[in-house]
């Protein structure tokens, strides 16, 4: 049975001015379905890079992640993303907050 989720060789090299950022570097991971997963390193080890890739907000300099067999390619409505700073709209309730994705999703943005 495959991964629900597969890092496999995964690079991640931010481009500076100065010296380029190597992020990650050849990441292998494979998490199966039921598995719970916690990354832990120092600040600045990539465990945020890594997780903005399985996210497909930030894609892999090289290397492929799947997700159900899919490579992911972009953001998508199969994976679910907590931020560490909020984001939410300090005009909107709590339950209009929690509703907004369903609402953008649902009605596009209209109303």
């Amino acid at each position: 049975m495959a991964s629900q989720i597969e890092v496999k060789a995964v690079n991640k090299v931010f481009k500076t001015p100065g010296d380029d950022v190597i992020a990650l570097r050849d990441i292998n991971l494979n998490i199966e379905s039921g598995e719970f997963v916690c990354l832990l390193g120092p600040s600045g080890c990539g465990k945020s890079t890594l997780l903005n890739a399985v996210a497909g907000f930030s894609l892999p300099s090289s290397g492929a992640i799947t997700v159900e067999g899919k490579t992911i390619k972009e953001p998508g409505p199969d994976r679910g993303m907590v931020f560490q700073e909020y984001a939410l709209f300090p005009w909107m309730t709590v339950a209009q907050n929690i509703a907004f994705g369903l609402k953008v999703k649902i009605l596009g943005g209209r109303d």
